[in-house]
């Protein structure tokens, strides 16, 4: 389960009591008092959401959106907006915002949307971890596929040298322009036997 939310407010008053009220929910509260301070925890598969007021001094709402949006277009940002600021809220849902609350919001309102936010973020997450693992598995596939593939290669090189050699394998590795221990090596890992290739014993 996920828990932390980034508060971003630069009223120390109002910042401390969301904070506050998240604890009391066994949340887990990163206070900051705006972008410039804040920006450092915003980062691709943040575990958590953001809860950003619109206005403030240094950068509002907006740029907060509009830079997670470029570490994680899928983190869900919450924005606070003043009463019935209708239009702001608006704008906020069409650039991308997961959700806006009316300051002052009251704690279950809050509450609700926060939970929400943290499971649709822990969903994101899990599905981004599970394609992982698959793309890791098919890359392990095809890394397996080329390695059969290069040891057929190798083999057949080998065995021509050899039947060329009638069996020898220094003459083989003479031809092949390798040291014959390095031969030796490689048809241990591929199980190659040079007394089959000799004329003789065909």
């Amino acid at each position: 389960m996920l828990t932390k939310v980034l508060i971003i407010e630069d009223d120390t008053v109002l910042r401390n009591s969301i904070a506050q009220t998240l604890e009391l929910e066994d949340l887990d509260p990163i206070p900051t008092n705006g972008f410039t301070q804040a920006r450092r925890s915003i980062r691709s598969n943040f575990r958590g959401v953001i809860l950003s007021d619109i206005r403030m001094p240094d950068h509002d709402g907006f740029d907060v959106l509009r830079f997670a949006q470029t570490k994680d277009p899928d983190l869900p940002v919450i924005l606070l907006t003043g009463h019935s600021d209708v239009p702001t809220a608006k704008r906020a849902l069409k650039e991308g915002a997961y959700d806006y609350l009316e300051k002052p919001c009251p704690p279950d309102t809050m509450l609700e949307t926060l939970h929400r936010a943290l499971s649709h973020r822990a969903l994101i997450l899990e599905n981004r971890e599970v394609r992982d693992e698959l793309e890791q598995i098919s890359m392990d596939q095809t890394v397996g596929t080329l390695s059969e593939r290069l040891e057929t290669h190798e083999r057949r090189i080998i065995e021509s040298a050899l039947y060329e050699a009638d069996g020898k394998v220094a003459q083989a590795a003479e031809a092949l322009g390798i040291p014959r221990n390095t031969l030796y090596d490689r048809m241990g890992k591929l199980q190659i036997i040079a007394k089959a290739f000799r004329k003789s014993s065909m």
